[in-house]
């Protein structure tokens, strides 16, 4: 069985990517970029919940968070839902992903769904152990939502629950570099978010 995938048919998406991948522009327009196709994506993203569903949205920490904003905006105004972040990071030697936070609670039984809100899926590493967390965690259904993925971080991403995990990508990049860089890619987008380069 195979995760289902979809990716953004908006042609508004396509021409905001071709603004993001200029490396030189300033990190409050790559911040503006971000949130304006996080919105776009939603669109395809979020599901209807029952009423007395409580919906968890996870960042991947540090650059999912500058997802969650325009994410939570597009839910209907009765949707009950939570954030929780994860600290993943990619070690630059291993290409493994690291967990340094993790505060999950107790799992309310009325949560069912995660959305995983992460800008860039390059290897799959960190989405994949997102996707293992939160199985552990005794979510029943995740929807990961990505603005650029690699086609082979995508592929890798969804046979890890592919009966549970549905995957929402703005576009799909063709490979990965040896340093599971995605070429062409959108750079190092933490960095480009928060100035840190």
């Amino acid at each position: 069985m195979s995760a289902s995938i979809t990716t953004s048919s908006n042609p508004e998406f396509k021409s905001k990517l071709d603004r993001l991948r200029d490396e030189s522009i300033r990190p409050i327009e790559v911040r503006r970029l971000i949130g304006e196709m996080t919105q776009i994506l939603a669109a395809d993203a979020i599901l209807k919940h029952k009423p007395e569903e409580r919906v968890a949205v996870v960042a991947i920490l540090r650059s999912g968070m500058q997802m969650v904003d325009p994410f939570v905006a597009e839910f209907p105004e009765d949707t009950d839902n939570v954030i929780y972040h994860l600290g993943l990071f990619r070690d630059k030697l291993s290409l493994q992903p690291v967990e340094y936070y993790n505060k999950l609670p107790t799992k309310d039984p009325r949560i069912r769904h995660a959305y995983v809100l992460d800008p860039v899926l390059a290897t799959g590493g960190t989405v994949t152990a997102a996707i293992n967390i939160l199985r552990d965690w005794g979510i029943e259904q995740i929807s990961v939502v990505t603005v650029l993925s690699s086609k082979v971080g995508l592929a890798a991403a969804s046979k890890v629950w592919p009966e549970k995990t549905r995957f929402i990508t703005g576009f799909s990049d063709p490979e990965i570099d040896s340093k599971g860089h995605i070429r062409p890619g959108i750079g190092d987008i933490g960095d480009r978010l928060f100035g840190t380069t």
